[in-house]
């Protein structure tokens, strides 16, 4: 049909005996009612981390993520600090659909480790799925507890259900989800989703690594992610990016003789722990700073001695040669000056020459260092 033919139909209106439908208009605002409009600020139910609305927590199997739900529970629903971050008090709901009763008394206990069970936490084991009444439930549930302030559901795939006739797999996720999510908004709760990764690991960006499609992610608020490097490895990098909260990746480590999950740092933090230990541990700036030790006034020679002092220090080469002693240092230069160690070259004018090392010293350290009365 073309444009023309179009319009025509539309001029000539509905055939004779059939009613005219409704004309359903946009609801609009302006952009100065927008602006004079009182809204009220996000509410967090664990500052700069868990708002109201919907947040997704994906990780591979067996990576302790039930305990750290159950330990997010608690500590919201007693007022407590969770992973560092402030939370406000409020009682919440776990749907636990992978653990029975006992295994969650045993592992509160474990978390309380004595302490009484806060009564404004709540637990369910089974529920309907989205299709067959979950909301109705949540909403009947939230009617009776109206302090609700946060749910968790452990795990999404237990509340699914299959996909409609014809529906693509983007469709079936991002419906799924944007359900949960209104639920969610209309009720001024965080809802906590957990969810899986697939088993390809993608090194590059590990959103990519959640299981289902691009509209999981796409229809909620905030998503999180749990990665390693290795299974075995004692760190685990919580991955994080919200609409409303400035995107963050974090260094986690879980304790199995508390079974609480604790924050190492921030992964720069790490990488520049790393960095320095790397750099500590370097056998050249072990060497230096061994000659150094013993001279006040720095040390002066050739690659050649510097090596002979190494095998001495280290008891191992420091490199295969002179030249590949220059090019190690000169990517230890601005590592070394970081570390207040200056490091010079005297050229002999043969391609020869000799490294001077000494330590650089501030205005603060040379006053400190004088006798006193001393004028500059």
């Amino acid at each position: 049909m073309t444009a023309e033919s179009f319009s025509q139909l539309v001029a000539a209106g509905p055939p004779p005996g059939c009613a005219t439908p409704p004309v359903r208009r946009l609801n609009t605002i302006s952009a100065a009612e927008l602006q004079r409009k009182n809204i009220p600020p996000l509410q967090f139910i664990v500052e700069d981390f868990i708002a109201t609305g919907l947040t997704i927590l994906c990780s591979p199997p067996k990576y302790y993520k039930s305990w750290m739900m159950l330990d997010l529970g608690l500590q919201v629903s007693s007022g407590k600090p969770f992973l560092q971050h402030a939370t406000n008090q409020c009682s919440c709901l776990y749907l636990a659909l992978e653990d029975g009763e006992r295994r969650l008394k045993d592992r509160m206990e474990q978390l309380l480790d004595g302490k009484d069970a806060p009564a404004s936490f709540y637990f369910a084991t089974s529920a309907s799925t989205l299709r067959t009444g979950l909301c109705d439930m949540l909403d009947d549930f939230l009617k009776i507890h109206p302090d609700i302030g946060l749910v968790i559901i452990d795990t999404f795939q237990f509340v699914r259900d299959s996909a409609f006739a014809k529906e693509s797999p983007y469709a079936t996720d991002y419906r799924e989800v944007s359900i949960l999510k209104r639920f969610a908004d209309n009720h001024g709760i965080a809802l906590l989703l957990v969810h899986h990764l697939r088993k390809m690991k993608d090194d590059g960006d590990p959103f990519n690594m959640i299981s289902g499609t691009n509209g999981i992610m796409a229809a909620a608020d905030t998503t999180m992610v749990l990665t390693k490097d290795k299974r075995c490895d004692a760190n685990t990098t919580l991955s994080f990016i919200s609409r409303d909260v400035e995107a963050s990746e974090t260094v986690l480590a879980f304790n199995k003789d508390t079974c609480r999950w604790s924050v190492v740092g921030s992964t720069q933090d790490i990488a520049i722990q790393q960095s320095r230990r790397t750099y500590e541990n370097n056998p050249i700036v072990r060497t230096i700073k061994a000659l150094l030790d013993k001279s006040q006034n720095g040390w002066r020679g050739t690659m050649s001695e510097l090596l002979v002092a190494g095998l001495a220090v280290t008891g191992s080469p420091l490199a295969s040669g002179p030249r590949d002693l220059t090019a190690k240092l000169q990517a230890l230069d601005d590592f070394l000056a970081d570390d207040g160690i200056a490091h010079t070259r005297t050229s002999h004018g043969t391609g020869g020459g000799k490294h001077q090392f000494q330590y650089i010293l501030s205005a603060e350290d040379i006053l400190a260092a004088s006798p006193p009365g001393t004028q500059f």
